[in-house]
């Protein structure tokens, strides 16, 4: 199996081909993507923060921005074509390529949130703790299912901790299908729990995996 390390004096031109050769050679390529990856994603990082300020972002959504750009050169790396670079250095070339392509993921974020921010109030509020169950008016067999049902997500989250829960919670209520959060929730999710938008992500999802599992395990029962 291929190790990093016999790539990490490759020449960036090198790295392209094996990056490019991954229908064939994917060990490899992903070898040489990690490398790829540690030698671009500095410098790309610091031009990504600097326009995700001027957007109005904070620097999270450039490191974001930064990773993303990465991951889809990844994908479509056959696109690339030293050959067009204008410019006399590749990896100077090859910055610029890559961050043509953050520019355009968030661009893609900001028209996405301007048609999100439509379907929000700007009033939404970090959901901390489940909603009261005894006020519903509902038929007391209805109500015992829903008050069991959260009995089993409360013990699920309670597995993993209280950020875990409130990043649950607060999606759960807001999240609308094919939409994110709207921004100014976001923001007070990273402000309260100290998080960055990434380990958000990861929160969530062992949230929801954890959950799942419970649910599966002994939601029939």
């Amino acid at each position: 199996m291929m190790d990093r390390s016999e790539l990490e004096h490759a020449t960036t031109a090198e790295l392209i081909e094996y990056i490019q050769g991954k229908d064939d050679f994917i060990e490899a390529a992903k070898c040489a993507f990690e490398n790829f990856f540690l030698r671009f994603e500095n410098e790309l990082t610091k031009k990504c923060r600097v326009v995700a300020v001027k957007w109005g972002y904070d620097q999270s959504v450039g490191d974001i921005i930064s990773e993303q750009a990465l991951e889809k050169f990844w994908l479509k790396a056959n696109r690339f074509n030293p050959d067009q670079c204008k410019a006399n250095n590749l990896d100077r070339c090859l910055l610029f390529y890559i961050f043509r392509i953050a520019q355009r993921l968030l661009c893609d974020k900001n028209r996405e949130e301007k048609k999100i921010g439509k379907d929000y109030s700007g009033d939404e509020e970090i959901i901390v703790e489940f909603p009261s169950l005894e006020n519903l008016s509902l038929p007391a067999e209805k109500a015992r299912d829903i008050r069991s049902r959260a009995e089993l997500i409360e013990k699920a989250l309670d597995r993993l901790g209280p950020k875990h829960k409130i990043i649950y919670l607060t999606y759960q209520a807001h999240e609308r299908k094919g939409m994110k959060l709207p921004r100014h929730l976001l923001e007070k999710l990273r402000d309260e729990l100290e998080l960055t938008q990434t380990s958000i992500r990861i929160y969530k999802k062992m949230a929801t995996d954890t959950v799942t599992q419970i649910m599966q395990i002994y939601g029939s029962k």
